[in-house]
């Protein structure tokens, strides 16, 4: 998805601002992939919420710490858009309508033909779909005033925002880039799990068919916060008081949406005569390993991590997984 907000540019630092941390990454040289800073900056419960900023002092302060520690100053930006803004829809359209005719087209239709759960969007679409008096077309979209709500936010601080992208096209840039793309495998449920909302992702090659965020009854109070600077300077969460079944019972709601979404993509989308080739999981949950089993039960098939491979830092450790987004986004400038 590339939103039409922003034109990308190259040299630039890519952040992912969640609800619990503040997350940097900026890249060497593509050929080979080598990192040349990275770092979290953990967030105190309630500054971000459900992708929104509500606490603009607090937050601020600890960007300025962020923009000192990794030298942000007159850098460009690139930042992904929170996941539960996004709206993937389908939509038809007439045929005669033209390509560059498609925008003005879609934006007559919101809340006739078109509805949205938020006014005034910035979008992109993906025509898929030429056949009969009509074209069927994926339309991106998420509320524009959220977005901006972030330009500002970083304007204010003297830090350009040139890309928004979505961390589900980030992470298959990601693939695509160290795997390269396998023929025969059509279909793809791509599941990131995070400390507060798990996002199902649906692909057809590399098309963005569906998006779902769903959020995670989570208290981040309830963790420990461990600062590891050996390891590049990032956080880890340890839980204080539970077993990690407990732990992980906040996602079962989640796991029995994995079922819904594989027979939406077989039976609402293809009829029955296709199904889901493939199982992609990707995220910064601590337990990520023990959701991957769980996951791999309840898909009823084997679950492939996006980051295969170690890439590495400039201390010459392997740059955690949960950094993978953010990798992704960096990759941008090569499209």
């Amino acid at each position: 998805m590339k939103l039409s907000l922003f034109r990308p540019r190259a040299s630039v630092a890519n952040l992912l601002f969640t609800d619990y941390s503040i997350q940097y990454l900026e890249l060497k040289s593509l050929d080979p992939l080598e990192i040349s800073g990275f770092g979290e900056h953990f967030l105190p419960e309630g500054i971000i919420s459900n992708g929104r900023i509500q606490d603009y002092d607090k937050l601020s302060l600890i960007l300025e710490e962020c923009k000192q520690e990794w030298s942000l100053k007159r850098k460009k930006i690139r930042f992904i858009v929170p996941d539960s803004f996004v709206v993937v829809k389908k939509v038809e359209v007439p045929d005669d309508i033209l390509e560059d005719e498609m925008k003005g087209y879609l934006y007559t239709e919101l809340g006739n033909s078109i509805h949205l759960p938020f006014e005034d969007p910035i979008f992109d679409v993906q025509i898929i779909d030429r056949s009969g008096k009509s074209k069927d077309v994926y339309l991106f979209a998420a509320p524009e005033a959220a977005v901006q709500d972030y330009v500002r936010f970083l304007d204010q601080h003297r830090l350009m925002a040139t890309v928004a992208d979505i961390s589900p096209l980030c992470l298959f840039r990601l693939h695509n880039k160290l795997q390269g793309k396998q023929p025969g495998l059509e279909s793809s449920l791509l599941i990131q799990t995070n400390m507060k909302s798990v996002t199902f992702s649906i692909f057809e090659q590399d098309e963005l068919l569906m998006m779902r965020s769903l959020p995670i009854a989570v208290q981040i109070k309830d963790w420990d916060c461990q600062y590891l600077s050996a390891s590049g300077e990032y956080f880890k969460l340890t839980h204080k008081t539970q077993t990690y079944e407990e732990v992980l019972s906040v996602f079962e709601d989640s796991l029995r949406e994995i079922e819904r979404v594989m027979n939406f993509y077989q039976y609402t989308l293809h009829e029955g005569n296709r199904k889901i080739d493939r199982v992609f999981l990707a995220g910064d949950h601590p337990l990520i390993k023990e959701l991957s089993e769980k996951i791999t039960a309840a898909a009823g098939m084997p679950v492939t991590s996006i980051l295969r491979e170690s890439i590495y830092t400039p201390s010459n450790e392997a740059l955690p997984g949960k950094f993978d987004v953010l990798l992704g986004l960096a990759l941008k400038e090569v499209e």
